[in-house]
């Protein structure tokens, strides 16, 4: 195998970098951090990938997140190498969300991806069909460095797939053990058969416990959502109830409310009726009683009343008929005194002398004589009107005295007056009067009179002072009569008042207690409500949780779980005994393999030990590989003949080792396959100066047949291979990174 060409797209510090390689010898002389591990991790991860050997699923190397390219762009390298005749071209894009592999065949690009098959890794196996070497066997037998190999029970097959041994025990072997690690050797292992059948049996069991222990949570959940079932029916039945009764409650908050209001007016007749059909209590109902009984019992007393009353409307009638004949009497007693008056005036006429004199003192004698008349008659007019008020203000007495002096001031003035009048009538009857208005006069004032005899003759008087008196008389007793009746009246209205007033007092006392009751009992009510909602919201919430932890947990039969678990544990047992069998299949075959294997180790041991005394000059000679401990190295110290394990050596030494190991190995697998390259990173550092150049004559002549990549922080190794690689005309190259960085 020869590598022409590697393009690290994006690789760690690489980016668009380009290494094209010799045939033979690769140097690369750079210090420290200048990318020489970097390329040499990409040449690998070009070949192989970056995922993990003898695992089943895409586990990637530790490096993976390493080499993550420094600066944008795709994780991509691009490897061109030839193998059998052929050249090939490798692409790989090593990011995880655009993993992929593309293989070509040169020269014509022809694309070779599909023949090739995914394993189980999904990664398709391009290096491992071409060379039979995974990439940890492929790294442990080329790469030479100070480690021990990581992949040791792997490379037993490759190294015993000669025709020194039998093939069909190789083969054999190879299946044992692939067998064997395809079914695992520990129950935890995620991803062997064994792991995954121990797995799944765990988890069959998992859930069957798990559906058991549903089931148990169903029953129950079941049991207690019954149960939270009938205590909501029984609380919304309850609820329904409290609501009609709030509902009721209300309607007899409104008839309350309109009763309050028709407390403050008086009832009437027939609202006693409604009054008791609405009584909201028997207490209420006997205010009501005890308030209509006692105002019957007042109407009683009013009717019996009424009969006064009756006879004071009589007299009333009486009294208006006085006042109307009253009244005529003084239009008449008007009309009377005017007449004198005209026939004083005719009187005075006739009387008249030639003498003026004579004239004016008649004159003046008559005018004294009206201002006398007009005060006598004003003042009797002034106490009869004193005395009727007196009488309507019940002072009887002042009364008596005032009608008594209006009667002595009229007569008085009746007395006087009338005898002058009379004088002076006959007077002007012998005078010059005209006798048609005297005779009209006298026949007028004569009808006046009889008029006012007949009027007066009715109410049995003799004249019209005494009309006066019993006009009196009568007003007086009807003001008496008015005056109890008003007063009786007002009593009555007052007790009813009183009553009516009470009445209302009790009632509104006994609607505010009825109140108080009712809304003490609403309180109630509302609180026995709001614990039935609260609790019914409660319980909807339980049987909704309920609900929801019955789907959870129904996740099939515990009788099919039980199968399955059964099923699982079988096939377990099954693969156990089958890893049992193989194992002591495996083990007879290596303990026959052990004697064959004497046979083929000193193939081995005799190349690892011509390595390592080319390497020490003869100091060393015998070296042995132990393939039942890894491969370990023993050497034969020639002096005492001391068996020495590497670690008892020296540094320098060790490395030596390590060397003639990986070469010994290298030659045995590539003994009938194609050359493979040698890859050597800072492994001479603790080489001496004489062991160095031993060393590097031993790569010199192999440089002649194979591919050798060397990296080196120093110029010492360059500046001995030079003259070899002179000579070789071509075959070697350097390559300076530093230039190329």
């Amino acid at each position: 195998m020869r590598i022409d060409e590697v393009q690290l797209k994006g690789f760690g510090k690489w980016q668009d970098a380009v290494f094209r390689f010799a045939p033979g010898i690769n140097v690369f002389e750079a210090p420290n951090e200048s990318g020489k591990s970097t390329l040499l991790q990409g040449i690998i991860a070009a070949l192989y990938g970056m995922k993990k050997d003898y695992v089943k699923s895409a586990r990637y190397l530790a490096e993976y997140e390493k080499y993550r390219p420094w600066h944008q762009g795709d994780y991509e390298t691009i490897i061109t190498y030839q193998l059998g005749g052929k050249t090939y071209r490798l692409h790989r894009y090593l990011n995880k969300d655009r993993e992929q592999a593309r293989i070509f065949l040169d020269p014509e690009w022809t694309e070779l991806t599909d023949i090739y098959l995914e394993d189980r890794r999904k990664e398709r196996n391009f290096i491992e069909k071409h060379l039979g070497l995974t990439r940890s066997l492929f790294t442990d037998i080329t790469w030479i460095r100070r480690e021990p190999l990581s992949a040791a029970e792997h490379l037993l097959p490759s190294l015993t797939a000669t025709d020194d041994a039998n093939p069909a025990v190789n083969k054999i072997l190879a299946e044992l053990d692939r067998d064997l690690t395809n079914i695992g050797k520990k129950e935890r292992a995620e991803n062997t058969l064994l792991g995954k059948a121990a797995t799944l049996a765990a988890q069959k069991e998992q859930e069957l416990a798990n559906r058991e222990a549903a089931w148990k949570v169903i029953s129950q959940l079941t049991q207690k959502m019954a149960q939270w079932e009938d205590e909501r029916a029984e609380l919304a039945q309850l609820r329904e109830r409290l609501l009609k009764r709030l509902e009721l409650m209300q309607q007899r908050s409104e008839m309350w409310q309109e009763r309050w209001q028709k407390s403050y007016l008086p009832p009437g007749q027939t609202s006693w009726e409604w009054w008791e059909q609405t009584a909201g209590s028997t207490e209420e109902q006997r205010i009501h009683q005890e308030a209509k009984a006692a105002l019957e019992k007042l109407k009683q007393t009013q009717s019996e009343d009424s009969q006064e009353t009756s006879s004071v409307e009589n007299g009333e009638d009486d009294h208006l008929r006085l006042q109307q004949d009253y009244e005529q009497g003084i239009q008449l007693q008007r009309r009377r005194e005017q007449c004198h008056l005209e026939l004083a005036s005719l009187a005075a006429l006739a009387m008249a002398s030639p003498r003026r004199q004579g004239r004016l003192s008649k004159e003046e004698n008559l005018k004294k004589q009206r201002r006398g008349k007009i005060l006598l008659w004003g003042t009797g007019g002034a106490f009869l009107l004193l005395g009727i008020l007196a009488f309507f203000t019940e002072h009887s007495i002042l009364g008596v005295i005032a009608l008594g002096l209006s009667v002595l001031f009229s007569g008085t003035a009746f007395v006087i007056y009338r005898g002058k009048e009379s004088r002076q009538v006959d007077g002007m009857a012998s005078g010059s009067v005209p006798k048609e208005d005297w005779q009209r006069l006298q026949e007028e004032v004569a009808r006046l009179d009889d008029l006012q005899l007949q009027l007066i003759s009715r109410w049995g008087a003799a004249n019209w002072d005494e009309f006066l008196e019993k006009r009196e008389e009568l007003q007086n007793s009807i003001h008496t009569r008015e005056s109890r009746q008003m007063a009786a009246q007002m009593n009555q209205r007052e007790e009813e008042g009183l009553l009516i007033n009470g009445w209302s007092e009790s009632l509104r006392s006994c609607l505010e207690k009825e109140k108080a009751v009712r809304e003490s009992e609403r309180e109630l009510l509302q609180a026995e409500l709001s614990q039935a909602d609260s609790r019914l919201q409660e319980l909807r919430e339980q049987i909704a949780g309920a609900n929801g932890q019955i789907a959870a947990h129904e996740t099939g039969s515990v009788a099919e779980a039980k199968a399955e678990q059964e099923e699982a544990a079988n096939g377990l047992r099954q693969l156990q005994l089958r890893r049992d069998a193989l194992q002591i299949a495996r083990d007879a075959l290596q303990e026959a393999m052990a004697e064959w294997n004497r046979d083929v180790s000193p193939a081995v041991n005799h190349q690892a030990s011509e390595v390592i005394s080319q390497i020490t000059g003869g100091t060393y000679q015998d070296v042995r590989l132990d393939p039942r401990e890894g491969f370990a190295i023993r050497l034969l110290e020639p002096s005492r003949h001391l068996v020495l394990e590497q670690d008892q050596c020296s540094t320098g030494t060790q490395d030596q080792l390590y060397f003639a190991q990986r070469l010994a190995l290298l030659r045995h697998v590539c003994k009938e396959t194609e050359t493979l390259p040698i890859f050597l990173d800072d492994h001479f550092v603790h080489y001496d100066q004489e062991r160095l150049r031993r060393t590097l004559e031993y790569v010199a002549r192999l440089g002649e047949s194979q591919q050798i990549f060397l990296f080196t922080c120093h110029d010492r190794e360059l500046q001995l291979l030079k003259p070899f690689m002179e000579q070789a005309g071509g075959r070697h190259r350097v390559h300076q990174l530093r230039e190329m960085h």
